[in-house]
């Protein structure tokens, strides 16, 4: 099993998912991404995940609903997925300890037996006579009678050949990760902007805010901003619904 550092990929993500109070499973069930996998990334074993698109398109989604800059979790995945050159500065093939002369040698002695054999071969061939081969001589068509059935001729070869377009076995369909089908979802937007906005006392940035995969229940919402007076809303958040909340701010006596 991978070493998780506190500074990798796998690290932020359950870092993320920890502050906004969600679980492996509650991820898993909104994402559609199987548990084991996202088990994987936060222990950055991304050998256990399939390789490629599916590796990618299932990143993008579990750092969009942890709150995480999907494009900063993809270059470190490509960072992570980088290889590792172990050669030391100033050093090749050639000069590690002088093994690349010694090498050539096999080599050398194994083409100069090829070209011996080839050209005992051709040797060979030069001496020995070639067979004799009977003339054969094939009796004239008759021009006066009709083609077979089913015979296929130069008039009618165009006709008889149907064309036949192979598939090509190398495009294979991927599928793409089902989407969920409703999420649940708070917008909060403030007049004016910018103000600093919580939910149940975890902070979600600065207003306008989208807060994605939200528990369903009743939330406490406040936004607070300097030079005006904060105001808190109670709000109760259903399954699979997008809410809206939009609060205008007075300013501080």
């Amino acid at each position: 099993m991978a070493t998780v550092s506190s500074n990798s990929l796998g690290e932020r993500l359950r870092r993320a998912r920890e502050l906004r109070g969600l679980t492996l499973e509650r991820v898993a069930r909104e994402t559609k991404i199987p548990q084991r996998h996202l088990e994987a990334f936060e222990r950055d074993n991304l050998t256990a995940i399939p390789s490629g698109f599916y590796q990618r398109a299932e990143l993008r989604t579990y750092a969009q609903a942890v709150g995480l800059d999907q494009r900063l979790a993809l270059a470190e995945l490509e960072s992570a997925l980088a290889p590792v050159d172990t050669r030391g500065p100033g050093e090749t093939r050639e000069n590690r300890g002088g093994r690349g002369s010694v090498s050539r040698l096999p080599y050398i002695v194994a083409a100069v037996a090829g070209i011996a054999v080839i050209a005992a071969l051709f040797g060979r061939a030069s001496v020995d006579p070639p067979p004799q081969l009977e003339p054969r001589v094939d009796p004239p068509a008759a021009t006066d009678s009709a083609p077979t059935p089913g015979t296929v001729t130069p008039e009618n070869a165009a006709s008889s050949v149907a064309p036949h377009v192979a598939a090509d076995p190398t495009q294979v369909a991927v599928p793409l990760p089902v989407p969920a089908k409703s999420v649940t979802a708070l917008v909060v937007t403030t007049q004016p902007e910018g103000a600093r906005v919580t939910v149940n006392g975890i902070g979600w940035g600065s207003s306008p805010a989208t807060i994605p995969y939200l528990e369903p229940g009743q939330k406490r919402i406040r936004v607070s901003k300097e030079g005006y007076v904060a105001v808190e809303r109670v709000l109760q958040v259903d399954a699979g619904r997008r809410h809206t909340l939009d609060i205008r701010l007075e300013r501080a006596p």
